[in-house]
């Protein structure tokens, strides 16, 4: 059986962005390469998330020294890298000790010297890359990296209109956004439903807890499985979301939108999703001053709750480009790409 190692990091200060990526790829890989995943000092709970995606983990150092992870790496692996501190030496150091390299990138940044570069952001020109001549690039939604209970041939069923509203600003929240976020659900309406999810890194959960007393139909999740966040965003007539994977996989379930940004790696898909119209209210400010003053964030939020409840209009033309770029066809994609890598 061929040989996958990924290589990246996930905790509090990093977010799980790069962890999540990796795990939905081996998911739509497995059964076809014996997969094993080396990552820096994981916590108790980010060892037993990639275990129980069925990866051998791998733990490193939590240093600088790169000789523990070549360690791990041998001639006949497929390599995937995912992270900002895999630069050009990093790759052609890599590259030079496995059978292939893949870098999973969202900043098209740098000189790029693997053999296969993903990046699943809309709109990108692959002229925006700088690569190797050898490099070939795989760009935009047909290459979400989403876990498989998020591709249904069949599609999803139509939004409930009195579904709750659904809000995950990712895994770490650094900021605490989720509380401005319920804060503009209560300037539109206290008593709508709403479900949160939290990640496994929220700073401070008690201070979710204690604004029920201010919006009394919220209920607070965390740390659920695909399956059951599959199911929560189906039960949505709404989603309010970080500008990241998750927004994708609110795309593919085909949901009205509202996508922050939440750090400076998510400008591109901000572009993305504002442009063609899959999202409103991308909290993107040099978007924004063309053409009104940058407000606060709740009151963008409130505004753009309340365009999609006036405007029947705004809603059927999001899900309608949503369904153009989301065509539930990743995995059979990956399947065959990472097949000639392997011949």
């Amino acid at each position: 059986m061929n040989h996958l190692l990924f290589r990246a990091d996930g905790n509090a200060q990093l977010g799980m962005g790069h962890v999540m990526r990796c795990l939905a790829l081996a998911d739509m890989l497995k059964g076809e390469f014996a997969m094993k995943f080396a990552i820096t000092d994981p916590t108790p709970a980010v060892q037993s998330l990639i275990e129980s995606a069925g990866l051998t983990v791998l733990p490193l150092p939590d240093s600088a020294d790169k000789a523990a992870f070549w360690g791990d790496v041998h001639s006949e692996n497929i390599v995937v890298l995912d992270g900002y501190s895999f630069d050009e030496t990093f790759q052609r150091a890599v590259r030079a000790r496995v059978r292939k390299l893949v870098f999973i990138d969202d900043l098209i940044h740098g000189h790029q010297v693997a053999d296969v570069v993903i990046n699943h952001s809309g709109g990108i020109a692959q002229g925006k890359y700088n690569t190797a001549s050898y490099t070939q690039l795989y760009l935009g939604p047909h290459y979400a990296m989403l876990r498989p209970e998020f591709f249904r041939s069949e599609g999803f069923s139509t939004p409930p209109p009195d579904g709750p509203i659904f809000v995950s600003l990712g895994g770490a929240d650094p900021y605490n956004t989720s509380l401005t976020v319920l804060e503009a659900i209560r300037q539109v309406d206290a008593t709508l439903p709403v479900q949160i999810v939290l990640g496994p890194f929220h700073p401070d959960r008690a201070s979710i807890e204690s604004f029920k007393n201010q919006l009394p139909n919220l209920s607070i999740l965390q740390n659920l499985s695909a399956a059951q966040m599959m199911d929560a965003l189906q039960q949505c007539s709404l989603a309010i979301t970080a500008c990241s994977t998750i927004a994708y996989e609110v795309c593919a379930i085909n949901r009205p939108l509202i996508a922050v940004v939440t750090a400076d790696n998510q400008t591109q898909l901000a572009h993305f999703l504002s442009e063609e119209k899959l999202a409103l209210s991308v909290n993107f400010p040099t978007l924004l001053t063309r053409s009104i003053p940058v407000i606060g964030l709740d009151k963008m939020i409130r505004l753009s709750i309340q365009s999609f409840q006036f405007s029947p209009e705004t809603v059927e033309e999001t899900l309608a480009n949503q369904r153009r770029f989301f065509d539930g066809q990743s995995p059979e994609r990956f399947r065959m790409l990472f097949q000639e890598l392997s011949a």
